[in-house]
């Protein structure tokens, strides 16, 4: 049988599946369903759990033996991480055969990362699911995170302006384990209650967790020593650079849609309206329009494509250091 994420608490409740199939390539999605059913297994007696981690390798006669009772024999969750979604040959045929007859004294909860149409489609995964309940985890879409964001911030009692939810899903560009973090944390420090644009850009301010975000706004600023300061912290943290340089990147070309929409008569307003630029922001884009002509933004894309080969081992130099240099250019 097959069931949608928000259909699998209620489901549960109803009563344990023998088997539950859960795949999809967004990790919280993923995280939270399984902790569903492992929770559930417990509160309904299998409080025993064996964790089979698939890799190359892998001897799938260790999800017979699993199945086999021992001497002070209890129910049991076996917990299958399939990380590829392809199980081989081999494994195909032992997950097979456990669909055919299941044990009602084991729940098997296989989870896979990875799952194209190839593993949704095949042989074994459509026996899993006739035999237990699978799940399949699609990415929140961009148009979608607003509205995910209001009902996770709900959940804690909190109520958000949509200005607020506008700039999460800007900030936070659909990574959903940051999401939960900062939803977490905002509710830690402001509470239950209305939650305002203030509240947000105080608590992101009084974080001691630096982030690309951050380094974008002194980058528009011109604020060159808070700049090199988020900059050498997220150097520290060892962020992954392509996911920092896509920030700076959009920031800029936001900034060069903005110069040359209004130097071509359109209205401002349409403007940062089209670019979804929330009002918090809409000063900071406008002086750095202001601030930096075309000569420093065509500059200022070069240094972002040479950080981006240095990243990769394409070009000579230290790409922090060029970060710190790109600053100090946008800083002048």
């Amino acid at each position: 049988m097959q069931i949608k994420v928000d259909q699998l608490a209620g489901s549960l409740k109803r009563g344990l599946a023998p088997i539950y199939l859960v795949g999809g390539e967004e990790p919280l999605l993923l995280l939270e369903c399984c902790d569903q059913i492992r929770e559930a297994a417990r509160a309904q007696g299998f409080v025993e759990r064996e964790l089979l981690q698939v890799e190359r390798g892998f001897d799938w006669s260790e999800l017979r033996q699993a199945a086999t009772p021992g001497l002070f024999a209890s129910r049991k969750i076996i917990d299958l991480r399939l990380r590829t979604g392809k199980p081989g040959q081999e494994g195909a045929k032992v997950l097979t055969e456990w669909a055919a007859a299941p044990d009602l004294d084991m729940v098997l909860m296989v989870s896979c990362e990875q799952w194209d149409k190839s593993s949704r489609s095949s042989k074994w995964a459509s026996r899993l699911e006739k035999a237990g309940q699978r799940i399949d985890i699609w990415p929140v879409k961009a148009q979608e995170l607003p509205r995910w964001l209001e009902q996770r911030m709900r959940q804690h009692g909190m109520h958000p302006e949509p200005e607020v939810l506008r700039i999460l899903a800007d900030r936070l560009e659909g990574n959903l384990l940051a999401a939960r973090q900062e939803i977490d944390r905002l509710a830690l420090i402001k509470g239950a209650g209305t939650v305002t644009v203030d509240d947000v850009m105080k608590v992101v301010a009084d974080s001691s967790r630096f982030d690309g975000f951050a380094l974008a706004e002194h980058m528009l600023t011109g604020n060159l020593r808070d700049g090199l300061r988020v900059a050498a912290g997220l150097k520290r943290m060892d962020t992954p650079l392509p996911m920092l340089l896509g920030a700076l990147l959009r920031e800029l070309k936001i900034v060069e849609t903005y110069r040359l929409a209004v130097r071509g008569g359109e209205s401002e307003s349409m403007v940062f309206r089209r670019l979804n630029v929330w009002q918090n922001r809409q000063q900071i884009v406008r002086s750095a329009a202001r601030r930096l002509d075309t000569l420093k933004l065509f500059g200022a894309f070069k240094m972002l494509l040479l950080i981006d080969r240095q990243s990769k081992g394409r070009a000579d130099g230290d790409p922090w250091q060029s970060i710190d240099t790109l600053l100090l250019q946008l800083s002048a």
